[in-house]
């Protein structure tokens, strides 16, 4: 009898843990083609876990997130561009996480990037990191996290871009 109970309780438990829920999240509009040649993103992951939550969530970036990053820091970036400037950027690192005790509404996303800087036979290499944070909507469900991707991309490009600004600034001198 006790067998049965211990394999109905495994049984029980492991079907509450065991949801995992993958939702797509375009990312089209942050992608603008022909945008900064002289600067390359690679790495990431094609897909995000969202932590903190009392299920698995996953989400699926379409474009690819290197395409995203690159593309926002090419637009932010442009009129930082002096010739011979070039900027590869490789080990691209995101993670998303939700404090539900916290701040439930609210999810959080931490961006890395290392970076290589070229331009009149000066170079410099850094790593640059943000951490953003956006409210997700009430009621949408997973999806809300989703649609805030994009919004946290742009807000964490944006402050890279400034930090790289400067750096570029020293090398282009």
């Amino acid at each position: 009898m006790k067998r049965f109970l211990v394999i109905g309780a495994t049984a029980l438990l492991s079907a509450c843990g065991g949801q995992k829920t993958h939702a797509p999240a375009p990312l089209g509009d942050l992608v603008k083609p022909g945008t900064a040649p002289w600067l390359t993103v690679t790495g990431g992951t094609d897909k995000l876990d969202v932590r903190g939550l009392d299920h698995k969530l996953t989400l699926e970036p379409s474009p690819d997130l290197a395409a995203a990053v690159q593309s926002q820091l090419g637009l932010q970036l442009a009129s930082s561009y002096v010739q011979d400037l070039v900027v590869t950027c490789s080990a691209l690192t995101t993670s998303l996480r939700v404090d539900e005790d916290k701040s439930p509404g609210n999810v959080a996303m931490d961006l890395g990037l290392q970076c290589q800087i070229w331009a009149h036979g000066f170079d410099a290499k850094h790593d640059y990191k943000s951490q953003v944070s956006a409210s997700v909507a009430g009621g949408v469900g997973d999806q809300a996290y989703a649609q805030a991707l994009p919004k946290l991309l742009a807000d964490g490009t944006g402050d890279i871009a400034n930090q790289m600004r400067a750096d570029i600034r020293k090398v282009a001198r």
